[in-house]
């Protein structure tokens, strides 16, 4: 059996990253990079080992980006652009394609620096493992304002073809056979399916509606529970210059609200909703999802919704900072119960605290 340890170090990367399918495989022909994973049901951390994409010379992998979606990983690393699916629980790896640059530019200087920036949000159709091949990614991209689409078999994304305006995406999820997105404006856009038999559309705009003020602030979300489309309004308190407290300048935005409707995407009625009951919502740079909770065993309260700071911005920039926007919020008292984390920044800016959806516990 060949020693890799003899094997010029260029050469076991490119092996690693064509040909290694399991994390396994990465464990024998290449290095490996630790996580640490909070479960709530168990009120400890676990310590996980995932493979390393070796985009530097270096030993660790802060040039790489972690994003969740069904309890699977997606990992972007920086100079190689490398996009990869895996399952922290049964190491099966899926290797995506990488995204053009010209699909991720605005315009301007490009630096390498500047890509996991760029990313936002990936989101599943179903678990890889449990519908044989059949899935669709969805990847939302912060820098472009753009949604586009991936599926087994194919060699590159593909921007969705349809007869309106994308803005700003800041929320994506699949729902009835076909995903929905909720821009900055409060826009519901479904982009149809075989399965469903339609065709892309605009679902509802909240403005229009009536539901929402033309200058909104904070953020939105979707969310399915219990077999309805939710939709989430995250209100942000925004801290002014003289404001921010010198000792401890990454508490500049505040969640101090949510507000729920339901939305029925067949006719666009919404509706407003007071709770969720027995469920309890997760909210950031994860794929939103929902699980329930009146049991005890996922260790989350019922009728609450659990967010993590998704402020990208905040993360970018030493002056502003970020990350202590992260808590409960109780629908059923309305007010915020608890913050997880109230201090002087110790978070990777590269990947941002994220929920990850497990298969029977969180």
């Amino acid at each position: 059996m060949a020693n890799w340890s003899e094997i010029p170090r260029e050469l076991v990367r490119k092996v690693a990253s064509e040909h290694a399918e399991t994390m396994e495989d990465f464990e024998e022909i290449g290095k490996l990079t630790h996580r640490r994973f909070y479960s709530l049901s168990k009120h400890m951390f676990q310590k996980i080992n995932l493979p390393q994409h070796d985009d530097d010379d270096d030993d660790d992998d802060d040039h790489v980006r972690y994003f969740s979606s069904k309890g699977w990983l997606i990992s972007v690393s920086m100079k190689n652009r490398n996009i990869t699916l895996l399952d922290p629980a049964s190491g099966k790896v899926i290797k995506l394609p990488t995204v053009p640059l010209n699909m991720l530019r605005c315009g301007g200087d490009w630096y390498d620096d500047s890509y996991l920036g760029y990313f936002s949000k990936f989101i599943l159709s179903e678990r890889p493992s449990s519908c044989d091949g059949d899935f669709t990614v969805a990847m939302m991209f912060d820098g472009t304002q753009q949604l586009v689409f991936w599926r087994p078999g194919e060699q590159k994304w593909t921007k969705p073809v349809v007869d309106f305006d994308i803005n700003w995406v800041l929320d994506t999820c699949f729902f009835n056979g076909e995903f929905y997105a909720i821009d900055h404006l409060g826009k519901v856009m479904a982009f149809g399916s075989e399965i469903s038999n339609r065709q892309p559309r605009i679902v509802v705009d909240l403005i229009d509606k009536g539901v929402l003020f033309e200058q909104t602030d904070g953020k939105f979300y979707l969310v399915e529970v219990e077999s309805k489309l939710l939709v989430l309004h995250r209100h942000h308190l925004l801290l002014e210059d003289d404001e921010i407290n010198p000792e401890n300048t990454n508490e500049v935005c505040w969640t101090i609200c949510f507000e729920v409707v339901e939305l029925n995407v067949d006719d666009g009625k919404v509706k407003s909703v007071e709770g969720v009951g027995n469920r309890a919502i997760f909210i950031g740079l994860n794929s939103t999802f929902s699980v329930e909770a009146s049991s005890g065993k996922r260790g989350c309260k019922p009728n609450c919704i659990y967010f993590t700071d998704d402020n990208c911005e905040h993360y970018h920039t030493e002056i502003l900072g970020g990350e202590s926007d992260m808590g409960i919020y109780s629908l059923d008292k309305g007010k915020l119960i608890e913050r997880f984390y109230e201090g002087p920044s110790q978070f990777c800016f590269t990947t941002p605290p994220i929920w990850v959806e497990r298969r029977g516990n969180i």
